[in-house]
């Protein structure tokens, strides 16, 4: 039925929004928002690889953000009694501890809330840029090569760097894609395949942006070791910039 003016009650409200829920106003924000969140979690998690590989190749075959692995790695080094590998798991796993609860205290979990753009998350992920600038520094004064406590010392900048990122990455929707530990996210993908389902696409771009990273990484230990943290300065980098930049153009 037309109101006296001609125009039709039922088909919107004064403010112009869909009497059946669907605002395109609302949702845009928040479709903006899952494709940032998904190249976030994707730029993050190569960069993750390519420090994992240093990590493992030239800070003394640990890894900085697999914990899973060098806690394996300790009982190897208790039983062996080999300190100094010892030491290197201790510094990493710590250094990420400590990583995990600042983040968390700054950022706490959000589920499946996305909150990229917040200010805690925008907050944090620069203080992570900040770290891997300091990290970016050291590395090209030792050039490439670091040694003795030097090395100990750049690998839990890193691995603080990579606590903080995991939980940073608990702040972008999507509890079945992290950063660091991907077990869980191989398990999600090939349950689905499985199950003849559909895998998580976000998943699988973060399993395949981690084959890419490490690839990424390798190449440049062997060929230009110098520049090999430029990769993960990018992925954070890019996700700093993400965040900001989505706070300054959705300020709700």
């Amino acid at each position: 039925m037309s109101a006296p003016d001609g125009s039709d009650h039922n088909s919107s409200d004064p403010n112009g929004s869909d009497p059946n829920g669907s605002d395109p106003d609302r949702s845009e924000p928040k479709d903006s928002a899952r494709a940032h969140a998904h190249l976030a979690l994707v730029a993050l998690t190569a960069g993750t690889a390519s420090l994992d590989v240093t990590a493992f190749f030239r800070l003394g075959g640990v890894f900085a953000s697999v914990m899973t692995s060098n806690l394996v790695f300790v009982g190897v080094a208790v039983v062996k009694t080999e300190a100094a590998f010892g030491a290197r798991c201790a510094v990493a796993i710590l250094s990420y501890i400590v990583g995990v609860g600042l983040g968390s205290a700054i950022a706490p979990p959000s589920g499946k809330e996305n909150r990229l753009g917040t200010r805690p998350l925008s907050l944090l992920l620069t203080g992570e840029l900040a770290l891997l600038v300091a990290y970016t520094i050291w590395w090209m004064a030792l050039d490439a090569r670091p040694a003795g406590w030097t090395r100990l010392a750049l690998l839990g900048v890193i691995a603080l760097a990579m606590g903080s990122q995991s939980a940073a990455a608990r702040q972008l929707g999507n509890p079945n894609a992290g950063t660091t530990y991907l077990t869980g996210t191989l398990t999600s993908v090939v349950s689905s395949l499985a199950g003849r389902g559909r895998p998580d696409p976000q998943s699988v771009a973060v399993l395949t942006a981690l084959l890419v990273g490490a690839g990424a990484g390798a190449a440049l230990l062997d060929a230009a070791p110098i520049t090999v943290p430029l990769l993960a300065l990018a992925g954070v980098g890019t996700t700093v910039a993400l965040s900001w930049h989505f706070r300054s153009t959705h300020p709700h």
